[in-house]
């Protein structure tokens, strides 16, 4: 099986087996870069971001402000100087379904 191969037939799996589609992958791949380069996200950085590449940004902002935090996959903190700004967080489930993505 190609490299190519297995990466779609991961993918599709994670997207079967836990309930994510393109757009939720989109907004998770975001979120993680920033973490992973020790920076603070903001949910408006995230829209910013993906303008309307994945769906407006309402929906961007739908999918990360309730869809992902349902899911426990993402956190929401208010930003202690100014409660109008979300910050984003690794949620309780994110962790596992990093371990579970693995190495692609």
């Amino acid at each position: 099986m190609s490299n190519i191969s297995k990466l779609i037939s991961k993918v599709e799996n994670i997207k079967n087996n836990k309930g994510l589609d393109n757009t939720d992958l989109a907004i998770l791949a975001v979120v993680s870069e920033k973490w992973d380069e020790g920076r603070d996200v903001r949910v408006t950085d995230v829209t910013r971001k993906l303008n309307g590449g994945v769906g407006s940004p309402a929906n961007v902002h739908f999918r990360l402000t309730k869809d992902l935090v349902d899911l426990k996959l993402v956190a929401l903190l208010p930003n202690p100087e100014d409660a109008r700004v979300k910050f984003v967080v690794k949620g309780k489930k994110f962790d596992a379904l990093d371990k579970y993505i693995g190495d692609l």
